[in-house]
């Protein structure tokens, strides 16, 4: 009867041990680089993080491919308000079939600069929505 019990008891912390386990963890998100960012990657850093990724990675450009950005709406134009007047440098962005690579001293953005152009993006929702956002990007202000 003790040895029941016991393996009872044993039986209870076996299986609330094994509750506490989450399963696999997420893949380590990528900050914006050399490489081209997809759509997914797009949605899955949001707006907001995708600028902040662009300022990390000043000045180079990053190709972003051209995406429906309709999983974007008001809530993130409201967050992206915030940085219209940043003139922090900030990497542009270019899409794959632009003929400007966006790369060197002339093409330095600066993170309002990219934040009305994601702003753009979503209002229009595509994104980028030009060859290059400090090359062929005029803001109606």
């Amino acid at each position: 009867m003790r040895n029941a019990l016991l393996m009872l008891l044993a039986g209870f912390v076996l299986a609330g041990c094994g509750s506490v386990w989450k399963g696999p963890e997420a893949a380590p998100v990528r900050k914006p680089d050399n490489a081209l960012v997809t759509g997914q990657e797009l949605k899955a850093w949001g707006p907001v993080n995708l600028l902040q990724g662009l300022k990390s990675h000043c000045c180079n450009g990053v190709m972003i491919e051209k995406t429906a950005v309709t999983f974007w709406g008001e809530a993130e134009i409201a967050e992206l308000q915030k940085y219209v007047d940043d003139t922090t440098p900030s990497a542009p962005v270019y899409r794959p079939s632009s003929a400007v690579m966006c790369h060197g001293p002339k093409y330095v953005s600066s993170v309002g600069r990219e934040a009305r152009h994601l702003i753009e993006g979503i209002k229009k929702g595509t994104y980028p929505v030009s060859q290059c956002s400090t090359y062929d990007l005029q803001f109606s202000e």
